[in-house]
């Protein structure tokens, strides 16, 4: 599992980079919202 993660943390980092605005979706009730989130990773 944590090789996994590793790999994970890796990918995002060449993405994304370590800090960087993602939209997170959710539902509530049926009806979908979208919001933008600023994800930042450190020492995962």
């Amino acid at each position: 599992m944590k090789k996994l993660i590793q790999e994970v943390n890796e990918i995002m980092i060449e993405r994304f980079g370590k800090d960087s605005v993602i939209a997170l979706a959710t539902i509530e009730n049926g009806v979908p919202y979208v919001r933008n989130v600023n994800a930042y990773t450190e020492g995962v």
